[in-house]
């Protein structure tokens, strides 16, 4: 049996038409608005909480707009404000990352010295003390993805140390 592809809503429309017929039936007029919806209403999906939607967004954003929301946060009194914006921060206090995730001012700050030093992703992580395999380095830079807490303070460490040359 092949694999269901994430698009097909076939089964789905099939076992409220089967199942719930009445359902089925106020979202083929219109009065449900998502296959989403008319799933959560049958009891056949669970509805998404709030955290759980929150959390997909931001995978979903970009660079500048996790800037603009982590920004928002701060004049909402939700974060301390960022370190970028009041001039007498000090860098060395400056976080690079947001959970396991880089922000966009510390992948900027790496690429700076890499590019300087004419460092590849694994000369960095063979400088703070990891295996030579550079690879989730370059997907954080690159992509965005997540890094394992001890590389993100390896990389504080890294960034303090390089950042006067």
């Amino acid at each position: 049996m092949a694999k269901k592809t994430k698009g097909d809503d076939a089964p789905y429309l099939h076992r409220l038409k089967v199942e719930f017929p009445e359902i089925h039936a106020a979202l083929a007029a219109g009065k449900i608005p998502s296959l989403r919806q008319a799933l959560v209403l049958a009891g056949l999906r669970p509805e998404r909480t709030r955290l759980e939607k929150l959390k997909n967004s931001w995978a979903k954003a970009s660079d500048a707009e996790r800037e603009s929301f982590l920004a928002w946060l701060a004049s909402e009194g939700a974060l301390s404000a960022p370190a970028a914006a009041s001039p007498s921060a000090d860098p060395a206090e400056t976080p690079i990352a947001s959970g396991r995730y880089l922000l966009p001012s510390a992948i900027a700050g790496i690429r700076t010295i890499m590019a300087r030093r004419r460092l590849k992703p694994d000369d960095v992580m063979a400088e703070m003390g990891f295996p030579r395999d550079g690879r989730p380095l370059a997907r954080a830079l690159t992509r965005n993805a997540s890094l394992r807490l001890s590389v993100i303070a390896g990389l504080e460490a890294w960034l303090r140390r390089n950042a006067g040359e």
